[in-house]
């Protein structure tokens, strides 16, 4: 990957780490011409449908985040099976790497860290993102301060199922949280119970659960409780304690309801020991109802066998009754008789009614709804469902289908890839086959086609197949030769062959007049692909020492005479002057460095001479 061009605008540079399912380089935006970072899907995973769609839905859930603790996402991209994200570079090391160079950290510090994590993780869940992977490995610490919350690889929007398909479990078991180690599904609760974990690594300098194997650590985490924090740091107050412990929680319901509650305790547990509600630690869910303890009489014997005959007595005789009541009651419903309920979904109204009449039943219309593959007028559900025994006469409720329902294709063309994707999420459509090809006006990574063309009615669900521009095609050529020319003349030869000036380095030259070129890179007659950058280092003189020449010419004939300088600093004409046959021209000329003195007669070289 190291020096290739990715949609003939990224230069990559330099591999800097990588992740279970990526790659992670930097590399340069030659258009903006900054520092970016490149996160290439693993070659293997390309393959896999599945993993593209989730490094896909990685772009498009951080990219709608615009937030100072979330690393922003500026492109995504696909060049020649190469599946790429393009996202800020952070300059800084991760909180692991900090933890284990510095172990525990300072409470103060620790905090200021895990509040960011809370700003960034609320600004998240407000639209609707889970991250599910939060650990000190995707927390990056810059120098000035600033955490930056990176790698929202396996986050999801949480209207979507966020249990895994292939029956593993995402993220990293010491992390994550017990319903997760379930193959439960994941909330905001689960990103807090990880952010738990974190503090508490941050602010003891270990781990709470350790074994094995990931097996018996994520068992740990079902069954088990953490060492107390305040046992391995004292430093750590009593409710800075019970924040920690309350963040992980292994019952969501127990845990803290948002990361601002998480935040505004965590603040208030390092300032003043305490928590906003002492008592909030202490409550119970709904359901949960405190049962006073019973104080009981200690009794003889004797006093309790009399009630004892006479409750005997008195059960024997209502299992007796009920036995009784419960024959004539059954004989009662067997008179009226039972029937199977017949299958009527996929049938149409009409029908449905006659075949429920001949088993003795009624048919009721609940409402009408659209179906993605029911055809219209057709039953989409019943209630009781086929085969299922009821009583004659019983009602038979159905769902009758209005057929798909129906979108307008929206316009996508030049939209970037990410944005038509999102798009055509939004109206409920699916991102079909993805055509790559060059194209002369439109930019890279923006769509040229669709099909099916925009305003076409089609069903929810369909999928829309995109062309997209992999920008103009490159062009080889070969580097002119800009040595000796001035700086505006080597611009205007640089825009012609559609190559770009980059730096322009200048340096002392006695041997260049001022602003002309003494270096380029690259070099001449070098293979270069059009849209290159083209480095220059140019003369900031003072150039070659100067001198004075005496032109003397008689003339054989009559005409108009030109004396032109070509020297180091440029070519110019410097006298001009019509005279007649036989007249003698005397000037006196100024030169610089090697210079070459020409003399004409009406535009006719009568006398060169180098001095």
């Amino acid at each position: 990957m190291i020096g290739r061009l990715l949609g003939n605008r990224y230069e990559v540079l330099e591999k800097v780490g990588g992740g279970g399912m990526s790659l992670v380089y930097r590399a340069k935006d030659v258009y903006l011409n900054r520092i970016v970072a490149i996160k290439v899907l693993r070659e293997q995973l390309t393959s896999d449908e599945e993993f593209v769609a989730r490094f896909r839905r990685e772009a498009q859930a951080v990219a709608s985040l615009s937030h100072g603790n979330i690393v922003s996402i500026y492109d995504v991209g696909q060049d020649n099976g190469v599946y790429y994200l393009v996202m800020e570079m952070v300059e800084g090391r991760n909180l692991k790497e900090a933890i284990r160079e510095r172990g525990r950290l300072p409470l103060k510090e620790a905090v200021e860290i895990a509040r960011q994590i809370c700003d960034a993780l609320e600004h998240a869940h407000s639209s609707r993102i889970i991250h599910r992977d939060i650990k000190p490995h995707n927390i990056i610490l810059m120098e000035n301060g600033r955490a930056k919350v990176t790698d929202f690889g396996i986050a999801r929007a949480v209207s979507t199922a966020t249990v895994t398909h292939t029956g593993s479990i995402m993220g990293s078991v010491h992390y994550f949280s017990p319903e997760q180690a379930r193959g439960e599904i994941a909330d905001e609760k689960s990103d807090i119970y990880s952010l738990g974990v974190v503090l508490y690594e941050m602010m003891t300098g270990r781990l709470p659960f350790e074994g094995d194997s990931p097996i018996s650590i994520a068992l740990k985490k079902i069954h088990g409780e953490p060492e107390p924090p305040r046992k391995l740091n004292p430093e750590i107050g009593e409710a800075m304690e019970r924040v920690i412990l309350r963040a992980m929680a292994s019952e969501p319901f127990q845990r803290y309801r948002s990361v601002n509650e998480l935040r505004q305790d965590l603040v208030s547990a390092l300032l003043y020991n305490k928590t906003r509600d002492g008592t909030k630690e202490e409550e119970m869910p709904e359901d949960t109802v405190t049962i006073p303890k019973l104080v009981r009489k200690k009794q003889r014997r004797d006093d309790l066998a009399v009630p004892f005959k006479i409750w005997t007595w008195v059960m024997i005789s209502l299992m007796v009754i009920g036995f009784i009541l419960g024959m004539y009651l059954s004989a009662a419903v067997m008179a009226r008789g039972e029937v199977g309920v017949p299958d009527v979904v996929e049938m149409n109204i009409t029908e449905a009614g006659q075949v429920l009449s001949k088993a003795n039943l009624n048919l009721v219309l609940v409402r009408r709804e659209n179906h993605p593959r029911i055809p219209k007028d057709l039953i989409i559900s019943q209630v009781p469902k086929a085969e299922q025994v009821v009583k004659r006469n019983s009602k038979v409720e159905v769902v009758v289908s209005d057929g798909p329902t129906m979108v307008k294709v929206p316009n996508v063309l030049t939209s970037s890839l990410l944005t038509a994707e999102v798009t055509l999420n939004n109206e409920g459509l699916e991102v079909g086959e993805i055509t790559r090809v060059y194209h002369e006006q439109i930019p890279s990574s923006q769509v040229v086609n669709q099909e099916p063309a925009a305003g076409k009615e089609v069903v929810q669900g369909t999928a829309v197949n995109l062309i997209v521009s992999k920008g103009a095609e490159p062009i080889w050529v070969k580097m002119p030769a800009l040595t000796g020319l001035t700086l505006s003349q080597a611009k205007s030869i640089l825009q012609n062959y559609n190559l770009i000036i980059g730096v322009v380095q200048p340096e002392t030259s006695y041997k260049y007049a001022k602003d002309v070129v003494i270096r380029q890179d690259p070099g001449v007659d070098s293979e270069i692909l059009q849209g290159s950058v083209v480095n220059l280092v140019v003369s900031a003189g003072p150039g070659p020492a100067g001198g004075q020449y005496s032109v003397s010419v008689t003339l054989p004939q009559s005409g108009r005479v030109k004396i032109v300088v070509d020297d180091e600093k440029s070519r110019q004409v410097v006298y001009e002057k019509y005279h007649y046959s036989g007249e003698t021209v005397k000037e006196l000329v100024n030169y610089q460095g090697k210079c070459f003195i020409e003399v004409y007669v009406d535009n006719k070289l009568v006398e060169r001479k180098e001095v």
